[in-house]
């Protein structure tokens, strides 16, 4: 099991880096994402399937022609392989999990 506190983030974002992983297990990876107003992350995609949580803060989430306002407790999910990009309208925190594919062993 691992844990962390997120307090102390969502508290105090001004020493915060822009990614700080959390957790990397396999199969799965956490990270915090901090933007600051006017900041954003170009469209990209990732393999595995995504979930995107405001913790603090405001930012637009683009996906093709969808437009969703992340604000505080606002949780989105994304398939994986799909483009999506973020752009920060206030100094924003969110907590992004990334399902990452595990290879699977053929049987011989």
């Amino acid at each position: 099991m691992s844990y962390a506190d997120l307090q102390p983030f969502i508290s105090d974002t001004a020493g915060l880096a822009r990614t700080t992983t959390l957790f990397r297990e396999t199969g799965l990876r956490t990270l915090l994402l901090h933007l600051k107003a006017g900041e954003q992350i170009p469209e990209h995609q990732t393999r595995g399937a995504i979930t995107v949580h405001c913790l603090k803060g405001e930012a637009t989430f683009l996906s093709g022609q969808e437009r969703v306002e992340l604000r505080p407790a606002s949780l989105i999910s994304l398939a994986p392989s799909i483009a999506h990009s973020v752009i920060a309208q206030q100094d924003t925190l969110l907590l992004v999990t990334v399902s990452e594919q595990v290879p699977t062993q053929s049987a011989a």
